[in-house]
């Protein structure tokens, strides 16, 4: 008996520790089921990637999967297109549905790929929020250089040229790089821009015209527009304050392969300018918003002299993404903000005269011309003095950002005030 009853012990040990084991496993079922969200997610087409933040997890379409309570980020992709859609995960089960062919049909241009983002509730700047700018546009003629410059894209550094206020025609022109520009068929000028760009968000221009150079940039004209019109637009995450709204036209700089050593000779000295490098540049990000609609990003591709249209179908991008089989709602949380007051950025005034004399601004002396410094921009007044004695006077509005040139010829005036034989 005591050898039976030994055994049995033995036995009761065994058997009691793997009871004991079994009851302190950890229960997956019952916790997931308590604290964890089921997320049953399909497209059109199947076989989507998708990966959730945070988790480093990733499945692919259609896929039903398990990720705990809170705030997760979805990337969902196929082929080109990525959705991106901020995730607020409560409890219960949801049925998330990706529409790629929505996609497809929503977005039209050189795009190589494309990201949409939904739920990131993302306010972008309005039309009746912004003020306009006035800005001055000179005559387009073959000799003198119309529209004005203003600072653009920091990366890569780039100038913009605007050719009529009236008209939403830019060109963006890269640091460094010789240019040609036409406008309706005229030929303006020919500039090499150098932008330098400072911490705070301000920057210096120096240009100047050139007969000549050895490799001039070509450009190719997009045409950006987008429904509802009036969208928010950015290239290079840069958005023209005031005035990048769809629809309007752009030129942008195309250079399929890198420049080095690139002559060109200035015109108002013929001296040669070298410009060691010139990079590659022939993609660019263009980001699209609206308030309530979802916000678009993607890089195009052009090549050199074309025209290419590039369109986002926004209202169409609402049904591409649906939970629990409605759309995303794209819900402004913030309260509407008034119109902001305009900030006056420097200008950069040239100056020049002949005679060479004293330049006044708003009553103060900025020296003898030429006169090339940095101004506030807006109304100004200005004379310009010799011998004591004022003989030109305007009142000019410079702008604001970029340069503001300005020639004065002063013999008809010096000889209508009778100082010709003084000078």
């Amino acid at each position: 008996m005591k050898n039976g009853d030994a055994a049995m012990k033995t036995a009761w040990r065994k058997y009691s520790g793997l009871v004991l084991f079994i009851i302190l496993l950890p229960l997956p079922f019952a916790v997931s089921a308590e604290n964890d969200v089921i997320l049953k997610v399909t497209s059109n087409p199947n076989g989507a990637m998708v990966y959730v933040e945070g988790l480093n997890k990733t499945f692919y379409t259609p896929a039903t999967l398990e990720i705990p309570k809170g705030n997760w980020i979805l990337k969902i992709s196929n082929g080109k297109y990525t959705i991106l859609y901020n995730l607020t995960a409560r409890g219960g089960a949801m049925k998330i549905f990706v529409d790629f062919t929505n996609m497809k049909h929503s977005i039209h241009g050189p795009f190589i790929n494309g990201t949409i983002k939904y739920g990131f509730n993302m306010r972008v700047p309005t039309k009746e929020e912004e003020y306009v700018p006035f800005i001055p546009a000179p005559p387009w003629s073959e000799d003198v250089c119309g529209g004005i410059f203003m600072f653009g894209p920091i990366n890569p550094p780039m100038g913009i040229y605007m050719y009529e206020p009236k008209e939403h025609y830019y060109q963006l022109v890269l640091n460094n790089t010789p240019t040609y520009q036409e406008y309706r068929g005229r030929k303006g000028c020919l500039i090499v821009e150098e932008l330098r760009y400072y911490e705070n968000g301000g920057g210096m221009a120096r240009f100047g015209e050139y007969k000549n150079a050895s490799f001039v940039t070509p450009n190719s004209l997009l045409h950006v527009d987008s429904k509802p019109q009036n969208a928010t637009v950015y290239i290079f995450d840069f958005h023209r304050f005031g005035e990048w709204f769809t629809p309007f036209d752009v030129l942008v700089p195309v250079i399929m392969t890198p420049q080095r050593d690139v002559t060109a000779i200035v015109k108002y000295d013929n001296s040669t300018r070298w410009i060691p490098y010139i990079p590659e540049l022939h993609r660019y990000k263009i980001s699209m918003g609206y308030n309530g609609y979802p916000f678009f990003e993607g890089w195009v591709d052009v090549k050199p002299n074309e025209n290419y249209s590039v369109s986002v179908n926004l209202e169409l991008l609402k049904f591409a993404l649906r939970v629990n089989g409605k759309p995303v709602e794209q819900q402004i949380k913030e309260k509407h903000e008034p119109p902001r007051t305009y900030i006056p950025n420097t200008t950069l005034l040239i100056v020049n005269s002949t005679p060479s004399a004293e330049l006044l601004m708003d009553g103060k002396s900025l020296g003898k011309t030429p006169v090339e410094e940095e101004v506030s921009g807006g109304k100004h007044e200005f004379a310009l003095k010799i011998g004591g004695c004022i003989v030109w006077r305007k009142s000019l509005n410079i702008g604001y950002g970029g340069r503001f040139r300005l020639t004065v010829y002063l013999e008809e005036y010096i000889k209508k005030r009778g100082f010709m034989g003084r000078i």
